[in-house]
């Protein structure tokens, strides 16, 4: 449907990238609601990505009945394993700890820094030069986070600054590391399967080792689940890998910066929540500057 738009390659992938943010933002919503079902964090997560990893097992089944042949890299899929153990579940896992202790206007701000990280990684590492309207894009966008969250009724703690860091990080290293591997002829299908898969395995032993296991107990808990993992995990996980195989990971991160503001939107819209005047300044920072990263070369 997207090549219908007659968009070029770089344009639909970063249409694909804001389709996965838009995806992404119902996620405090979901989130919350399996929380005060009496679920805890790790075990949350794990069922998140066990349904992400189940929903994208029967297209890699479908792929396999259809398809002669679906190249297969165990060196990579043991790779691409690891990292979404170490980079996509590490930065869930951390930006919750940080979002209990500093609360989730400041863990979310210091969460969506991870653009500026990677920023910083190809400069130093791979040498790419960072232009004078890359960096007024980076600062756009982290001061539309700041004005987009309320940081009041929580004091700051170093452990909750040092998780929030961590899981910012965290992503940053999942981003890069994606862009490596969505450039090699892999389907994406299985790479989104060993993504979710890999980190379902990383909650579940957090959740059997705090003894926090639980099963879903409403029917309206096993559809929000199923959303979850359907819907706001998978779907954007792969539809984000799509999209690195053309831009670069620094577009990509700027670009899906928009989850938050989709978040806010999300809230007014089903939760009855208000927005402030600085809240309404703020998201308007941050789509300014997903906008604007589309006239740069990064």
């Amino acid at each position: 449907m997207i090549h219908k738009l007659g968009l070029n390659k770089t344009n639909q992938a970063c249409l694909l990238i804001a389709l996965s943010a838009v995806l992404y933002g119902f996620m405090g919503y979901l989130g919350t609601y399996m929380l005060n079902d009496n679920m805890s964090i790790p075990c949350m997560l794990f069922w998140r990505f066990a349904v992400a990893a189940m929903w994208m097992m029967i297209f890699v089944i479908k792929d396999i009945i259809t398809q002669e042949k679906i190249t297969l890299n165990p060196q990579v899929l043991i790779l691409m394993f690891l990292l979404s153990a170490a980079g996509y579940s590490g930065s869930s896992g951390f930006y919750f700890v940080s979002s209990q202790s500093i609360g989730t206007g400041l863990a979310m701000v210091i969460f969506f820094s991870y653009p500026i990280a990677i920023a910083l990684y190809s400069w130093l590492v791979h040498r790419h030069s960072m232009s004078i309207q890359t960096l007024l894009t980076l600062l756009l966008m982290f001061a539309g986070l700041i004005l987009l969250h309320d940081f009041s009724g929580h004091s700051l703690s170093l452990n909750g600054l040092l998780m929030g860091i961590l899981s910012a990080l965290s992503y940053a290293l999942y981003i890069v590391g994606s862009k490596k591997f969505a450039n090699i002829d892999m389907n994406s299908n299985l790479l989104t399967m060993i993504v979710c898969f890999g980190s379902a395995c990383l909650f579940l032993i957090l959740s059997l080792t705090t003894h926090s296991f639980s099963l879903p107990q409403s029917i309206g808990s096993w559809l929000s689940l199923l959303a979850l993992g359907i819907f706001v995990t998978a779907a954007p996980i792969q539809l984000m890998l799509n999209g690195l195989k053309q831009v670069s990971a620094t577009r990509a991160s700027i670009i899906s910066v928009l989850e938050p503001l989709i978040t806010v939107i999300v809230g007014i819209i089903l939760l009855n929540e208000s927005v402030t005047t600085l809240q309404f300044i703020g998201g308007f920072l941050i789509l300014s500057s997903a906008i604007f990263v589309q006239f740069q070369k990064i």
